[in-house]
């Protein structure tokens, strides 16, 4: 048995990436207007769930990040961060950059910015659905 967690609300799906350098600090990834996760495990979680918190991926156990449709990537940064080096990392960030051929994680170390955390989470509102089979999973 197989259960697909699904957020009812658009933007619920994120992957997050935190990078920081001395005081400053990046938060970037990826918002999906909709998604799914998939856990061979009965969700346990749903009696404790706070959808204002929401939950890591991780904490679900046997969960993945099974289905995703309109990604939007996103960058913030403290406000340590000066504005010349936001715009060199945004461009980097959405690959519009010349002078940086790598993906922007292998690119942001290259530029000594340090990945404290790489994770997904799912928040809101949710249906859980019972499926006899896996569905394909892809991204």
């Amino acid at each position: 048995m197989f259960y697909q967690i699904i957020p009812l609300e658009i933007g619920s799906l994120v992957e997050r990436n935190i990078f920081q350098q001395s005081n400053k600090e990046i938060k970037c990834g990826m918002v999906w207007k909709l998604g799914s996760v998939l856990t061979n495990i009965k969700p346990a979680f749903v009696k404790s769930y706070d959808p204002n918190i929401g939950i890591c991926i991780e904490d679900i156990p046997g969960g993945v990040v099974s289905k995703t449709y309109g990604g939007e990537k996103v960058i913030y940064f403290s406000d340590t961060v000066e504005e010349e080096e936001q715009d060199e990392l945004t461009d980097v960030f959405y690959q519009n950059s010349q002078k940086y051929s790598k993906g922007y994680k292998d690119a942001f170390h290259d530029l000594g910015w340090t990945r404290i955390s790489s994770e997904a989470y799912i928040f809101g509102e949710l249906e859980i659905k019972e499926l006899d089979d896996a569905p394909i999973s892809y991204k």
